[in-house]
């Protein structure tokens, strides 16, 4: 009797734990299946999207198959006279307009600064197109801002003439196209013909002092010409 008794009782327990490990894998199998379809769903919205994807790989592949600018090697010593450079060229400049109380500084300037500084190799960089190409700048913003003001059209024609002028002597250099631009919006910093002295020659020839000064000390060939 006493056996039986034993015998039945063991057998609810087991009944009892085998129906709650069957409402376990139940309901691990739903959390599955509720997780298989939420990836289904997303992967049917990724379809719907490809043509998106599509499109964007395209693109990409086409860059990539555009022809590339040779670029030389960079080396350690060339960025730190890089920054070296330009810290000094546009610090020297930048402290005499603050020390003198003169207008010294010219947003061109800071165009200028990568050329002087950094492709001190290029046509462009050379003194005699950045000496005269800022005068022709300077020179004819001032003198169309006396002929016809400040208009849309008197702005674009100061930096087309400046431009032409530039072509025409070998003193292609793109930054004194805006001081062109720069010299006829303000009226030559409202100094009017002076501008093309101060700020823009006196800067212009302590940044060039100063890179073939540095450029030399850090055996760097500028300028490769002078005229």
């Amino acid at each position: 009797m006493f056996m039986k008794k034993t015998t039945t009782e063991v057998k609810k327990v087991i009944d009892v734990k085998f129906q709650i490990e069957k409402e376990i894998k139940e309901k691990r199998e739903s959390y599955v299946t509720r997780v298989t379809d939420f990836f289904r769903e997303s992967s049917k919205g990724e379809r719907k999207n490809m043509p998106v994807l599509d499109g964007i790989n395209r693109i990409n592949a086409y860059v990539k198959k555009l022809p590339k600018a040779p670029q030389p090697a960079l080396t350690s010593r060339e960025v730190w006279l890089s920054l070296w450079g330009t810290l000094f060229g546009i610090g020297i400049t930048a402290l005499l307009a603050f020390t003198w109380k003169c207008p010294m500084l010219l947003g061109s300037f800071g165009s200028t600064a990568p050329l002087l500084y950094c492709a001190y190799k290029s046509p462009l960089a050379q003194p005699r197109n950045v000496v005269l190409g800022h005068f022709i700048g300077a020179s004819i913003g001032v003198i169309v801002n006396d002929f016809f003001g400040v208009t849309w059209w008197s702005i674009a024609l100061a930096v087309a003439l400046a431009v032409v002028l530039m072509f025409v002597t070998y003193s292609i250099h793109p930054p004194a196209g805006a001081t062109a631009y720069v010299a006829i919006q303000t009226g030559g910093l409202g100094v009017g013909y002076l501008f093309i002295l101060n700020p823009t020659m006196l800067g212009i020839f302590t940044m060039v002092t100063v890179a073939v000064i540095f450029n030399k000390w850090g055996k760097r060939d500028y300028p490769s010409h002078w005229l």
